[in-house]
């Protein structure tokens, strides 16, 4: 890997805030929405890691989902309008926890570091901000692990809103065809608005609510994120991208679940959630 692929300048503070990340912590998570520059951070952080001579695994909402989603279980919970059945979050959801704490026993080399995405919003990973009563939680809510939140500014929402429907319309890879399609990325954003509305007991304008807000956002995301390590990324400038930021230019390693896995966390989705019960719980992600 050579220098100008990490494409942060050096006197940048969010360059500072990444490089002492993967000098210091076991995991790092990168949260928030779709168009935000989540997956920019994600591949920044994993060539920061590696030319620091960390081992780096990597933990994605899609790939993580993807052995959930098995015939079987796509029959019982359909995908409708191109969004994942809240009965194959949920049990995502009941499994991850659980999961990356296995990582952290197995992988027990201070070298090993674990990047993940976090996108939060409509029950996506959630349960990792749950304060539980499990062993997870004294890794979760530890400074060996930071939750980093980008935050871009209004116009460099709408810089990274034209890129990504540019490669939507275009991707230069497989993982750009699996990009979300921009009126869901619209639809995650009014939920943020929406949430908080319900927060402040206020009411969005309708005829500008899909506009983004910066102050908005994040004070969402600071509630959400109020049990754990929380740094906030000022998204401040454009940086000159050099090909996908979906591309892995080091080598990685993805935590998915096993098959034994996904069957338990399905076993546990049926006693927790019988019937229709789970779609309910997932709507309100945000209630916690």
């Amino acid at each position: 890997m050579s220098d100008d692929q990490i494409i942060i300048p050096h006197d940048s503070p969010i360059r500072a805030h990444l490089e002492h990340a993967v000098s210091t912590c076991r995991i790092i998570f990168v949260a928030g929405l779709p168009g935000t520059g989540k997956s920019l951070m994600l591949q920044q952080i994993i060539l920061l890691a590696d030319q620091t001579g960390r081992r780096v695994h990597t933990m994605q909402w899609d790939a993580a989902r993807r052995p959930f989603e098995t015939p079987q279980w796509l029959d019982k919970f359909p995908e409708v309008d191109n969004l994942t059945h809240p009965g194959i979050r949920k049990a995502v959801g009941l499994w991850v926890r659980q999961g990356v704490l296995k990582w952290h026993e197995q992988h027990s080399d201070q070298s090993d570091l674990l990047v993940a995405e976090l996108p939060v919003v409509g029950g996506r990973f959630t349960e990792l901000l749950h304060q539980s009563k499990d062993d997870a939680e004294a890794l979760l809510g530890s400074d060996q692990a930071v939750f980093f939140v980008p935050i871009p500014r209004a116009e460099i929402r709408r810089a990274i809103e034209g890129f990504r429907a540019d490669t939507f319309a275009n991707p230069r890879n497989d993982q750009e065809t699996k990009d979300a399609p921009p009126e869901i990325v619209q639809n995650d954003w009014l939920d943020i608005r929406r949430v908080h509305d319900l927060w402040t007991g206020t009411q969005s304008d309708p005829t500008t609510a899909h506009v983004y807000d910066a102050e908005i956002y994040r004070h969402v995301y600071d509630r959400l994120m109020r049990h754990r390590n929380l740094q906030i990324l000022d998204i401040d400038r454009t940086f000159e991208t050099k090909g996908s930021a979906y591309e892995r230019l080091v080598p990685v390693q993805e935590l998915t679940a096993s098959a034994d896995e996904i069957t338990a966390s399905y076993a546990q989705l049926g006693e927790q959630f019988p019937g229709d019960s789970v779609g309910p719980v997932v709507d309100r992600w945000y209630d916690y």
